[in-house]
């Protein structure tokens, strides 16, 4: 007999994370059984249901929970004693209005694949109906060259991370657009990732820099953001606002000086593409000319902002900080960079980024993919990494936004 169908709600949250890293320790499995853990608790399931997905390192499997007011009927994954796991038994002692389901799959499936991914929102979609959706990664970020880690993955220096392309398929694939996507994971605020996802949700919340492990956010103000009659912008700059104040307390952010954060506005991304491909003609017809080249190479080395290791100004040598470019290519006033620099500069701020804040002010709200051209940044760098530079190349000139604007030619041969 069929389970009687679940209550469609306003809002559902569906929180993918991945805890697997390269290193040896447990931290991210921790960190990650504590978010989810807040999530949980600060869920009003009155108007609300949750599904998460979690693989953590050092628990062989991939794990699945909902909670509704009923329990789902669920395909291809069986189910477990909620005891039978810390995670969800803690989760479970804590529930007082809503019943917990949980789930563990036969094989232990590579959180990197669009398959895995694709499956997980479907089946958050399917057991929690809602109006509407905020869809929450957790786990490493790498900028433009993808999300997550996979230990198990084939080859664990390349397909071992998930390619942008590859996000944004397997959520197109789900049908669903969501009105926030939320990454606490490193460098996901980049136009790379704004202008792939631009079908995918209405609003991304992210950093461009690197994001520290310490501090639970503080999912019961989140999740009190998400009222019935509330308008999406107005949600997801609420949850934003709330994020900038717990990141003002320097325990939240430890050991990072700064943690910059960004609300953008993915309908605005389609903007991007006429300047930026200007400015990329414009920059590639600079090679040609001595004085233009060096002015040109200078403004945009003067736009990498921070290394990995910088508590000060966290980020990366790949980066370039866009408002940054556009303000100091838009200053040479003569040359042909100035036009199209300054045109992005005003879509990005203006319309693409609706909301930053940052402690320091370095970071200005999204980065761009530029290879480094020094040692010392290609050494520092996370995002860049030589041995890879070809594979990355590969991938990166398939990313939607290279196809669009070209900008490829400028990101992996820099002027010089």
């Amino acid at each position: 007999m069929d389970a009687p169908p679940v209550t469609r709600k306003p809002w559902a949250v569906l929180a993918y994370t991945v805890a697997d890293d390269k290193g040896t320790g447990d931290s991210l499995d921790a960190a990650a059984k504590e978010e989810l853990k807040a999530l949980c608790d600060g869920a009003d399931f009155g108007r609300m249901s949750v599904a998460a997905q979690v693989d953590f390192k050092h628990t062989r499997g991939v794990f699945r929970g909902v909670l509704t007011e009923a329990p789902p009927k669920t395909r291809g994954f069986e189910s477990i004693p909620a005891d039978s796991h810390p995670l969800w038994r803690a989760i479970k002692a804590r529930l007082d209005r809503s019943k917990l389901r949980v789930l563990k799959d036969v094989d232990d499936l590579n959180a990197t694949r669009a398959t895995v991914i694709a499956s997980f929102l479907r089946f958050g979609q399917r057991e929690c109906p809602a109006d509407r959706y905020v869809v929450f990664f957790y786990g490493h970020g790498y900028g433009p060259r993808g999300l997550f880690f996979d230990a198990d993955a084939d080859d664990a220096s390349v397909k071992s991370l998930m390619p942008l392309s590859t996000l944004s398929d397997a959520l197109d694939l789900v049908g669903e657009r969501a009105a926030l996507i939320v990454f606490r994971a490193c460098q996901a605020s980049t136009l790379e990732a704004a202008y792939q996802l631009r079908d995918a949700g209405q609003f991304m919340l992210a950093s461009q820099s690197i994001v520290p492990i310490a501090g639970v956010w503080p999912w019961d103000t989140f999740l009190a953001a998400l009222k019935p009659g509330a308008a999406s912008g107005d949600v997801a700059l609420d949850i934003a606002e709330q994020l900038a104040r717990f990141l003002e307390t320097p325990a939240n952010r430890d050991p990072f000086a700064d943690v910059p954060y960004s609300l953008v506005d993915l309908g605005a991304a389609s903007a991007i593409v006429e300047p930026l491909k200007a400015l990329g003609d414009a920059l590639d017809s600079a090679r040609s000319d001595a004085a233009r080249r060096s002015a040109c190479a200078a403004a945009l080395e003067a736009s990498r902002v921070g290394f990995p290791d910088d508590q000060a100004a966290p980020g990366d040598p790949a980066l370039l900080d866009v408002a940054t470019m556009c303000e100091r290519l838009a200053r040479l006033e003569r040359d042909p960079v100035a036009g199209p620099a300054r045109a992005l500069g005003e879509v990005v701020e203006r319309r693409l980024v609706t909301w930053h804040r940052s402690q320091q002010g370095r970071h200005r709200g999204v980065g761009l993919y530029y290879w480094p051209v020094q040692a010392e940044q290609a050494n520092r760098s996370h995002l860049y990494k030589k041995a890879l530079a070809e594979w990355d190349a590969t991938q990166y000139r398939q990313l939607a936004l290279s196809q669009a604007t070209g900008w490829d030619r400028i990101a992996l041969d820099p002027l010089q």
